[in-house]
């Protein structure tokens, strides 16, 4: 709300030259030939012609802004500077027109169906036919051919001024409201338009509430979950958008000024399409928070992705407000991409890579990884890069476009975990306590529900150098890997006892030591 205040009153005290100096605040130029800054008062162009007249009227500076004018040679009562006060007020409270239409070319507008010289700037509205405020191009000798108001329309203003009988509201004022002047309006209207917003905002805001409150109500009761933080969220800005609409109303009985009017219209667009853009937002994380479970990489990149959208969406729509052709600012930001995608080949990489790994689900945040030589624990997917902290709790940042093309182990999706330890009995062992082993442990293993009995084995596989090899295998069916340790540590345990139960033993390497100086065993040489 205050950046429409603001800028309000920047745009009266600029008026037409600070209009014509910001490109935001013009439209895209209609393709001609350009103006020629011969004329002092930059009349080469209808919308100079008419913006200046309008300029200088609202300044007071009769002397000047008569010469805008085409004066009648007979037929209009008024002296010069009755009859431009009589046309300002007309204009400031019955005009319609799209100032952003009016032509930028010397030549005029070639398509509104009027003559070479005639170009029209709008209507000023009646209880009947609308009368046409027409320019017209008057050559001049030795210079540059400049537009005027055309006495045309000059001739219906006295009689349209009588109609009408325009009350002048700040004869009744105090004199400090009306002589004291913010910007370009008088202290009483400007106090007034920065009073309506509050004013408005309470009822907006009641009204507001009393319409979504048994919205909600019959939302719940059909079963929609997240409704009330909905409609909390959505209260705030559809009260902010109510109190613009009732602003837009109430502004009207003001009687601003024509050029602070068109800008307040301008400014009131863009405003409305913040609001928008702020609720939707708004509403983007009430719908993304009702997802039920803990909020997952692709969630949030959808969620960030749908306000980016939302943001470059309401910009666009703010610009167009404003009068720029977007569809040259869109090629060249097409022409500008193209030579930023050669620049960033390596950031757009580790994008789509990013887009990769959330879209296909190949890692999530929580799950232990083992990437090249990387090992640990998922802490974080960006559209850049995957955080890994690893079991020294150091943090390795792996770029995605790296991550795409890397062989990638996820040791958290494992679905059963491998037991297979082989066991090797001393040669002392006789072939009855070898049987015994091996039937002990197929039993072990049987009678276990956490082993997977469907693939287990156990078999004799080899006379080794100095054991006789025992191949044990299964598969543990455990939720996690820290529950894995905890059976395989019991069904290890259990092997030990079997090997004890047998009288048997687990059998180790020999090994010789020689010791230096000693006496050499039997048979040596010395």
């Amino acid at each position: 709300m205050v950046f429409l205040l603001v800028a309000l009153f920047l745009g009266g005290v600029w008026g037409r030259g600070a209009l014509a100096q910001i490109p935001l605040l013009q439209p895209s130029p209609t393709p001609s030939a350009p103006e020629s800054p011969g004329d002092p008062l930059r009349r080469e162009t209808p919308r100079g012609a008419f913006l200046g007249f309008i300029e200088e009227a609202q300044r007071e500076n009769w002397g000047v802004a008569d010469q805008y004018l085409q004066w009648p040679k007979t037929g209009v009562a008024p002296t010069r500077e009755e009859l431009a006060r009589e046309l300002e007020e007309l204009l400031n409270q019955r005009f319609s027109g799209n100032l952003d239409r009016l032509s930028r070319s010397p030549l005029g507008a070639p398509d509104d169906g009027l003559p070479p010289e005639m170009d029209r700037a709008g209507q000023i509205l009646t209880d009947k036919e609308p009368v046409d405020v027409l320019l017209v191009r008057e050559a001049r000798p030795g210079g540059p051919g400049v537009w005027l108001i055309s006495s045309e329309t000059l001739r219906e203003v006295p009689k349209l001024y009588r109609r009408f009988g325009f009350s002048d509201v700040e004869s009744r004022l105090p004199g400090f409201l009306v002589k004291t002047r913010v910007g370009s309006l008088p202290l009483w209207q400007f106090v007034t338009f920065l009073l309506l917003l509050p004013i408005l905002y309470v009822p907006g805001w009641f009204l507001v509430r009393g319409a979504l409150y048994p919205l909600s109500k019959e939302l719940e009761k059909r079963g929609w979950s997240g409704v009330r933080e909905g409609v909390k969220r959505a209260r705030t800005p559809l009260a902010a958008l109510l109190t613009l609409l009732l602003h837009r109303s109430a502004v009207g009985f003001l009687e601003l000024p024509l050029l602070n009017r068109y800008l307040y219209g301008r400014l009131l667009a863009i405003g409305a399409v913040a609001i928008l853009a702020w609720l939707l937002l708004r509403m983007t994380d009430v719908v993304t928070g009702n997802v039920r479970g803990r909020p997952t990489p692709t969630l949030t990149l959808g969620r960030r992705l749908m306000k980016g959208a939302i943001l470059l969406a309401a910009f666009l729509v703010a610009l167009s407000s404003l009068g720029v052709n977007l569809t040259a600012a869109l090629a060249g930001l097409g022409i500008g991409g193209i030579a930023l995608a050669f620049a960033a080949q390596k950031s757009l990489e580790n994008l789509f890579g990013g887009f990769f790994i959330l879209g296909d689900r190949i890692v999530k945040v929580g799950d232990t990884c083992r990437i090249g030589e990387h090992s640990g624990d998922i802490e974080d997917v960006t559209l850049y890069a995957t955080r890994l902290r690893t079991a020294d709790r150091t943090v390795v940042y792996i770029p995605n476009g790296q991550l795409a093309t890397s062989r990638i182990e996820n040791l958290s999706r494992r679905d059963k975990f491998r037991f297979a330890p082989t066991i090797g009995l001393s040669y002392g062992s006789t072939p009855v306590q070898v049987r015994q082993v091996l039937d002990e442990i197929r039993r072990m293993l049987e009678d276990d529900p956490r082993v997977e009995t469907a693939t287990a084995r156990v078999r004799f596989i080899h006379l080794g150098p100095s054991s006789l090899d025992l191949e044990v295998f299964s598969y543990i069916l455990a939720p996690d890997y820290l529950g894995f340790l905890g059976v395989q540590e019991e069904l290890l345990l259990k092997l030990l006892d079997i090997v004890e139960r047998a009288g048997t033993s687990i059998a180790f390497p020999p090994q010789t030591v020689y010791l230096a100086g000693g006496v050499p065993p039997p048979g040596k040489p010395g």
